[in-house]
């Protein structure tokens, strides 16, 4: 396992570097990114013009819970990329074939292939963001708060890249997979909303299911100190289940493997 995380940051590494050599389009990407970002957070204070709060939090709380979300879809962007288009980028193209020739595991070499500037912008904007909110909602900012923050935020990201792995083997048969996992992907925007404003059978999929409830709200809820926030503290435990069902549905689809004869 070491050795395989090791070889990982090589390909992942090696990738960044790669894409920074063009730092005009890179810079761009980010800058693209920011401006989108910022668009939604603004369809979030039109939203408050109109209420003073959604599901008990106001407009400050709510800016802070969408915040630890964007830095934990940062990290996924950053780190497994790759997995969102494997089917065209990979399969169709026959690069998978190639991948397989290499004395490494074909994930390892797939994720390492990640190459998305765009997270970068994400990470900056959604770290200013929490560290604003929380100074607005009178919380001390502290050393280990901050690394508190980072810690959920990488956990949120493996937990999300875990799921985008699993759905991504849809490629192994389709040829073309950033459909399956765009759709999976974007169920995640249900937790930049307090679970309280769903009913029964949403929250049960944003919390035991598909447990993007741990990446934001209980995370967000322990930084507000509220006594639900203990929940996030199980999120090792839900990136460790998630990534052991992907690994396993990945060797699954692996062994179903049929090139595409390009």
């Amino acid at each position: 396992m070491i050795r395989n995380i090791r070889i990982y940051f090589s390909f992942l590494g090696a990738s960044l570097k790669k894409m920074l050599e063009y730092r005009v389009d890179c810079l761009v990407g980010m800058v693209s990114q920011i401006a989108f970002q910022l668009i939604e957070l603004i369809f979030i204070w039109i939203i408050f013009q109109n209420t003073d709060n959604i599901g008990g939090w106001n407009f400050t709380q709510l800016l802070l819970l969408y915040g630890v979300m964007m830095l934990s879809v940062a990290v996924t962007d950053l780190l497994f990329d790759a997995t969102y288009d494997i089917g065209n980028r990979f399969i169709r193209k026959g690069k998978f074939d190639t991948i397989l020739l290499r004395p490494v595991n074909p994930l390892i070499s797939v994720l390492g292939e990640s190459q998305t500037s765009t997270a970068l912008g994400y990470i900056i904007l959604s770290f200013i963001l929490i560290v604003f909110t929380l100074m607005k909602l009178n919380i001390t900012i502290t050393l280990f708060l901050i690394i508190k923050i980072l810690y959920f935020g990488i956990l949120g990201g493996i937990i999300i890249g875990g799921f985008q792995t699993i759905f991504s083997i849809s490629g192994f048969w389709t040829y073309k997979s950033n459909e399956v996992v765009w759709s999976v992907f974007q169920l995640h925007k249900l937790a930049e909303y307090p679970i309280e404003i769903y009913n029964k059978f949403i929250r049960v999929l944003i919390t035991m299911i598909l447990p993007f409830a741990c990446v934001s709200y209980f995370p967000t809820l322990n930084y507000l100190g509220s006594s639900k926030g203990k929940i996030a503290y199980i999120a090792p435990v839900v990136a460790i289940i998630v990534w052991f069902i992907a690994i396993k549905v990945w060797n699954f689809a692996l062994n179903k493997y049929r090139s595409t004869g390009n």
